[in-house]
């Protein structure tokens, strides 16, 4: 792969003239010729490659700069061009005048973030550049028709489908939660009162653990869980997919200024790679399920225990609760009581039924006349 010339850009300071070509050392516009402000770039919108003939005839050293006119020359010129002045060893050229005036300049590579600077292009850059265009231009001629027959409408009706559902759901579930007022007449007003009773009795149990106060009975060795263990080693085989040098390859790693209005490639190596499959033999683990024998703990403890219920209930009478009778191991656990309202409401007949709190209930009478506002069959009493 051979080391290809660019031809690099300059601007004039005298004219402020951009971009002009490397080959030619005076502006084209004001005649001012390059001097030792001159900065030679690249482009990266812009190569111009040089044919391989023209570029044989270039030389590539660096310009040298007249100590006494300050314009650049040729390598191949003994004398100056511009005042005819001999070379002489005290004569700097582009690079060593460039570094005595401008010690932070960077060098040209494929790294720089100046906006100004060559970047590097691959060729696999330009196949992607390249297929993109295509890509793109198949975009612009694609009609409307082959859009529209192309076009996944399950992509929009599954989710639309799926929103139509919640959103029923939504609506359902808000109806059934939504406040209700109605007008209606009391028909009855049953009620219900009950009384949990627990009694402290002496139960055996078992258990992996023993509890405090529990009074062993006696232990033994029982079945608790299974664990997974290795049982053998299966040999089996897979194909698997590697990767190895296969070669190398040339590639432009960057650009190298000559200081004369033209650039050189910088080629480099780099190893190209291969991939291939392989069967691969490997041994699997074969599990079996081992049981796990723990000591259980068999036991009697003292607890305190539902034992029974006393419930009263009745309808448009006065709510008391039952007598319970305990005895010495006995006690009242926990005790409920529940007040419905039944009635019809006046508009449509319906028969309409909920709860209330006892301070409300207590207030009403069969045959009377209420406005209530009903949430999840709780009721609230608006106006008698």
């Amino acid at each position: 792969m051979g080391r290809k010339l660019i031809e690099g850009f300059w601007d004039c300071k005298y004219c402020d003239t951009k971009r002009i070509r490397g080959s030619l050392r005076n502006c084209p516009n004001c005649g001012k010729a390059r001097d030792t402000s001159t900065r030679f770039y690249l482009d990266a919108s812009e190569k111009h490659y040089v044919p391989e003939e023209a570029a044989a005839k270039i030389n590539r050293n660096p310009d040298w700069i007249c100590v006494y006119c300050k314009q650049l020359n040729s390598d191949d010129n003994e004398t100056c061009v511009y005042c005819g002045a001999p070379r002489a060893s005290e004569n700097l050229n582009y690079f060593q005048n460039k570094e005595k005036s401008d010690s932070k300049a960077e060098p040209v590579s494929d790294d720089s973030d100046d906006s100004d600077s060559f970047e590097e292009h691959t060729t696999s850059e330009h196949v992607r550049s390249s297929e993109n265009t295509e890509s793109s231009d198949e975009i612009k001629n694609f009609s409307i028709t082959e859009k529209f027959k192309n076009f996944n409408f399950s992509a929009i009706w599954k989710p639309a489908l799926i929103f139509l559902a919640i959103l029923i759901s939504f609506i359902g579930i808000f109806q059934l939660v939504k406040p209700k007022e109605y007008e209606l007449t009391i028909d009855s007003l049953p009620w219900s009162r009950n009384i949990d009773i627990e009694q402290y009795k002496t139960v055996e149990e078992s258990d992996w653990k023993l509890p405090q106060n529990a009074r062993l009975l006696y232990t033994r060795q029982e079945y608790s869980h299974s664990e997974p263990v290795i049982d053998h080693y299966e040999t089996r085989t897979r194909e698997v997919t590697k990767k190895r040098v296969s070669g190398s390859e040339s590639y432009v790693s960057g650009y190298n200024d000559l200081g004369n209005g033209y650039f050189e490639e910088v080629i480099s190596e780099r190893p190209t790679y291969e991939y291939y499959s392989e069967t691969e033999t490997y041994k699997e683990p074969v599990y079996r399920d081992e049981p796990v024998y723990e000591t259980k703990y068999y036991y009697e403890i003292d607890k305190w225990l539902y034992e029974r219920s006393v419930e009263t209930n009745g309808n448009n009478t006065t709510p008391y609760w039952g007598k319970t009778n305990l005895e010495s191991d006995e006690r009242i656990s926990s005790n409920s009581e529940h007040y419905l309202v039944k009635g019809t409401e006046n508009k449509k007949g319906k028969e309409i039924s909920f709860s209330l709190p006892f301070e409300e209930w207590s207030k009403l009478e069969p045959g009377q006349t209420v406005k209530v506002k009903i949430t999840l069959g709780q009721g609230k009493i608006l106006s008698e």
